[in-house]
C-alpha cells in the first residue's frame, strides 16, 4: 500500500501536474513539427525535465499519481487547483498585455 510520506502533496501535485500540462501542449504546437521524433519519447523528455524541475523522482511521482486516481475527491481537488491555476495565469497573461493598435 501507499505510505503517505511517499505521496507528493496536493499542492505539489498540482503544480507538476500543470506543468505536465504544459510540456504536453508544448510537445504537441511545436516538437511534433519534426517527424523524426516520436512524440512518446518528446514527452517523457519534457515529463522529465519537470520532475527534475519540481526535484521529484519519476517512481515517487508514478506512486502518486496513482494514489490519487485511487482517491476520486482528492484526485478532483488536484485536477480543479491545476485548472484554476491555469485560468489565472491566462487572465494575469491577457492583463499584462496591451492591444496592438490596428
Amino acid at each position: 500500500m501507499f505510505n503517505s510520506v511517499d505521496v507528493i502533496g496536493k499542492d505539489r501535485m498540482a503544480n507538476i501536474l500543470y506543468d505536465i500540462a504544459l510540456a504536453e501542449a508544448f510537445v504537441e504546437t511545436y516538437q511534433l513539427k519534426d517527424s523524426s521524433v516520436s512524440k512518446d519519447s518528446a514527452l517523457q523528455k519534457e515529463i522529465d525535465l519537470v520532475l527534475k524541475y519540481h526535484g521529484v523522482e519519476p517512481q515517487r511521482f508514478s506512486k502518486s499519481y496513482r494514489f490519487y486516481q485511487q482517491h476520486p475527491k482528492d484526485f478532483k481537488i488536484l485536477i480543479d487547483t491545476a485548472n484554476a491555476r491555469a485560468i489565472r495565469n491566462r487572465e494575469n497573461s491577457y492583463n499584462r498585455r496591451k492591444p496592438n493598435p490596428s
